[in-house]
């Protein structure tokens, strides 16, 4: 006899199946929920980043303000061969270039407050300006100087201590944080960088040589890099006077109101300048000596210094002459003061007062013997000041004299 299946056995059989695959149903539910939560977590942590990222990445282009400060200052547009005058205020665009002559200048001023100024003779290009447009870290700031002289302030950019400011001059790059710099391209291109607070990457090809505080470093057209130096730097050329040939930078020159003219003699020991007779009978002025033409802009050296090996050996004229202008040797330096007026500090050298003539501008020395002259305080001792150096005279004056030099410097910062 056949026996029939238990009703609740073969029930449960049949409910098996479909309460396994209720339990992987409920499963993948659950896996599925917990995917997307991720994937939700994920978006809301990354994308918001991978935005930011592209986005920080986007610059735009800003003006720079420029103001005249003397002078007509010229500027020629991006895209444009044409120089133009500029008004006394500006927004500059990237890609302007600005054109200063002997008698202006123009003050820059960067959107986050960096400064550049612009001295006489000089020519520089904004050749980019970029800034973040969502990004306010990121600055792209590069000039490019062609000739004369600048002085840039570096601000503490708030989102980016580490910020520079790139200056291509020459062959090499400067890349300047914050802080002073003054930069001098001479008329050969050697480039001249003096950093007064900061500090001063500078690359020529593929070297690299950091510049601190109080440094100095020159790059010549001859790819050479040198430094860093000490800020103060020699303002003449030649100065122990052993080139006074065919393109020298000193030229000779006599003045003779009345008798026996005077001479510049080149020796192994100095150069003498004399005014001798037989008789010494000489009684009107004359003058012989050395010039070098300078040129040079110095409105924002803080120190100048005038060192010189001098020599008296004769003197018919007491002191310095009735109106203490005139002695066997005497140093004369020609400049501009900030009117534009011609200005001369002088100082002279003696050895015998015996008519007790004037001397305001003199100094006694032992005759016949080689004194070092020092004189480092020569800025802050010249009224009205000097803004722009003309020239140096070296020179024996008087009625008849002897009187040598072996070495003159003048240096600055």
């Amino acid at each position: 006899m056949q026996r029939l299946p238990n009703s609740r056995t073969h029930t449960r059989g049949i409910l098996a199946p479909a309460r396994e695959r209720h339990r992987g149903m409920q499963a993948f539910a659950w896996v599925s929920l917990v995917v997307a939560v991720g994937l939700l977590a994920a978006a809301i942590l990354y994308v918001p980043r991978g935005v930011a990222a592209l986005f920080s990445g986007v610059s735009e282009s800003r003006p720079i303000s420029a103001t005249v400060l003397e002078g007509t200052v010229l500027v020629q547009p991006p895209a444009t061969a044409t120089w133009q005058g500029m008004a006394s205020r500006a927004d500059l665009a990237e890609g302007t270039r600005l054109l200063t002559d002997d008698r202006s200048r123009a003050f820059l001023r960067t959107r986050e407050g960096s400064t550049v100024l612009l001295y006489n003779d000089t020519e520089l290009a904004v050749q980019r300006m970029q800034y973040g447009r969502f990004n306010p870290a990121l600055q792209d700031s590069v000039l490019r100087l062609f000739q004369g002289r600048i002085q840039i302030g570096v601000a503490l950019h708030p989102a980016a201590p580490d910020r520079r400011i790139s200056l291509l001059a020459g062959q090499g790059r400067l890349d300047l944080g914050t802080g002073t710099y003054r930069i001098e391209m001479e008329p050969d291109g050697t480039v001249h960088l003096s950093v007064r607070q900061g500090t001063a990457l500078v690359w020529l090809g593929s070297r690299v040589l950091e510049a601190p505080a109080g440094r100095r470093v020159v790059l010549t057209p001859a790819e050479t890099i040198t430094g860093p130096l000490p800020l103060e730097r020699d303002l003449i050329r030649d100065p122990l006077l052993e080139r006074l040939a065919d393109a020298s930078a000193w030229s000779a020159f006599v003045v003779t109101e009345a008798g026996t003219p005077g001479t510049v003699n080149p020796q192994p020991d100095g150069v003498w300048f004399e005014r001798q007779t037989a008789d010494g009978a000489t009684d009107r002025h004359g003058e012989s000596g050395l010039v070098q033409e300078l040129d040079r802009d110095v409105r924002d050296y803080v120190n100048l210094s005038l060192r010189a090996d001098v020599r008296t050996d004769r003197q018919t004229l007491s002191g310095g002459g009735t109106a203490g202008t005139e002695y066997p040797l005497m140093l004369r330096l020609t400049y501009l003061d900030a009117e534009g007026r011609e200005q001369i500090w002088a100082t002279g050298f003696y050895h015998q007062n015996d008519a007790g003539l004037s001397v305001k501008l003199g100094r006694q020395i032992p005759p016949g013997e080689w004194i070092t002259f020092d004189h480092p305080t020569l800025l802050q001792e010249t009224r009205p000041a000097p803004v722009r150096l003309r020239r140096l005279e070296v020179l024996g004056s008087g009625w008849e004299y002897r009187s040598a030099i072996r070495r003159v410097e003048l240096t600055g910062y």
